[in-house]
């Protein structure tokens, strides 16, 4: 119906349709009152409500998660131990919370009339993790290969230990959306628009990204919304895209060292680097925006980096004595 649908009904005019729509009972256009009596409004299954109808306990979402998963233990002598493991993974659910259909950027934003749209990568779907951790006790001191004579050299360069955590995975899936929807709110939708045929959703290589200019390419995606060609088109993308942002890696290293003082008191010293290489990934915002890029197909700053990253290196010392 296009622009009739924000055609409103007069109060006190006796009219019982317009553009073709009845009114749903008698009274109804005198009692909208916190609302417009529009069309649209008229054309819901509860017209007599204005905001949404939410079902708070209706458990209507649903996941499927596949992984193939590896892990790697060895112990080797002299105090050293290795941890590595590996996960190939993928999470397709119809919601990202205990909500499926509350509004909000990635629930909601399909109308409850269309479910099977819902069904999507999640929001956090990582399909590939590494993760390998090594524990290296330096062969140095009492019980160890080298000066394990007792005796105050022992003491200083004995009791070391190494730790380190290394990890990489792939990057979360990006949603994109076109905030510049015209379509009646009563519709509970909102404009996702599908990837257009053929084209790359990239408007540069993520492998040299440029900060300065976007990432994304606007014409990549369908005319939904207000934009041109696209009045009143909801779009046909997914929920959430398979399009993938930036992957993360990250490497801390500890070092430890214990001496025995006497039979009963220990001194321990701890140095922790967290990002020793103080390598930076673009962020996940976590405002509300799934990405640190801007996803809003209508914004003129569509695909470009919000600025933020990963925290960077950040290291601390600190000292105990046990007794």
């Amino acid at each position: 119906m296009g622009q009739q649908l924000f055609d409103q009904f007069t109060p006190g005019s006796g009219q019982t349709s317009l553009d073709g729509v009845t009114i749903p009972y008698a009274g109804w256009i005198e009692q909208m009152k916190a609302c417009t009596p529009t069309v649209a409004q008229a054309l819901l299954p509860y017209p007599q409500y204005c905001t949404g109808i939410t079902g708070l306990n209706e458990n209507a979402g649903n996941s499927i998660y596949h992984s193939f998963q590896l892990k790697a233990e060895k112990r080797f002598a002299h105090g050293a131990s290795m941890l590595t493991s590996y996960t190939l993974s993928k999470l397709l659910t119809s919601s990202e919370n205990t909500q499926a259909f509350a509004q909000g950027t990635q629930n909601g934003v399909i109308s409850p009339y269309q479910r099977k749209r819902n069904k999507s990568l999640a929001m956090d779907d990582v399909p590939q993790i590494l993760s390998v951790a090594l524990i290296y006790q330096l062969p140095f001191g009492k019980g160890q290969r080298f000066l394990h004579e007792r005796g105050v050299l022992s003491k200083l360069v004995g009791g070391w230990e190494a730790t380190s955590i290394f990890r990489a995975s792939t990057g979360i899936p990006f949603y994109f959306r076109n905030n510049e929807c015209n379509l009646p709110g009563q519709f509970r939708a909102a404009c996702i628009p599908a990837i257009l045929p053929g084209t790359s959703p990239f408007a540069q290589s993520k492998g040299n990204f440029d900060p300065s200019k976007p990432l994304f390419n606007a014409a990549a995606f369908e005319a939904t919304g207000t934009l041109p060609n696209g009045a009143f088109n909801l779009g046909n993308g997914s929920r959430i895209s398979n399009v993938r942002g930036f992957g993360f890696h990250n490497h801390d290293f500890g070092l430890t060292k214990e001496t025995a003082i006497s039979e009963r008191v220990r001194f321990e010293i701890r140095a922790e680097f967290f990002n020793v290489w103080n390598w930076h990934t673009f962020n996940f915002s976590g405002n509300g925006t799934g990405w640190a890029f801007d996803t809003d197909v209508s914004s003129a700053n569509f695909g470009m980096w919000n600025g933020t990253v990963t925290p960077p290196r950040n290291i601390q010392v600190g000292a105990k004595i046990t007794f």
